[in-house]
Order: structure tokens, then sequence, then C-alpha cells
């Protein structure tokens, strides 16, 4: 009786251990653009989003997150009321558009679109 009870034990030792894979484990950073558009939510008064924008500025952003922060930062740009923000948000676009490999039409055309909109030029 006792060496059936070990033969189960061990075949269910041995079934349990083959069914478990490995863990493949993935270390990833947060995306700029993602930390960005929590930052600019967070922010309650267009000072806060100023502070933001200033210190996402200081930080560098990789070629491969460009399109991404530019997509976040034009939604933002759409949204603002505030003239000071939106001024900021456009010099971070101008700035991220030299970009090596990213290809800045879609600046281009959403910012000639906004202009086109913009009623309060004077």
């Amino acid at each position: 009786m006792s060496a059936h009870i070990n033969h189960v034990v061990v075949v269910l030792q041995q079934v349990s251990l083959e069914e478990v894979p490995a863990k493949k484990l993935r270390l990833t950073k947060p995306s700029k653009s993602a930390a960005l558009h929590i930052d600019l939510c967070k922010a309650t008064s267009p000072t806060d989003a100023l502070q933001y924008l200033l210190s996402f500025a200081r930080r560098p952003v990789e070629a491969e997150s460009v399109e991404g922060v530019v997509r976040i930062l034009l939604e933002h740009y759409y949204k603002e009321s505030d003239n000071s923000v939106r001024l900021k948000i456009a010099s971070l676009l101008g700035l991220l558009s030299k970009t090596q490999g990213f290809a800045p039409d879609c600046i281009v055309d959403d910012a000639i679109n906004t202009l086109n909109n913009e009623s309060n030029w004077f």
C-alpha cells in the first residue's frame, strides 16, 4: 500500500513539475507619452500644466517615443484654453519635430488646420 502511495506522489510531482512553464520577465520603463499624459491630466491650473511641461522639456525623449508624445501634446493643445500653456506645447512640438528619424508631417498638418480654425488672432 505504501509503495502505491509513493508511486502516486512521484507521478503527481512529475506532472506538476512538467506543467509549470517558465515565466518570461520583461522589464519596461513607462513611456514618455504615458507619463506626460498622466502629468497633464493631474494639472489643476495652467501654472501646474506649465510646470509639468517645463519639467518634461528638460528630459530627453527617445526617437521611438516621439510620435506618442506628439499625439498627447496635440490632444492637450486642443483642450487647453490658456495661451501660455498652448505656446509651451507649440514650442515643444517644434523641438520634437527636429528629432532625427521622425517625420514632422503630422505636426505641420495639424498646425495648419488649427491655425485655420482659430478665431481669436487679434
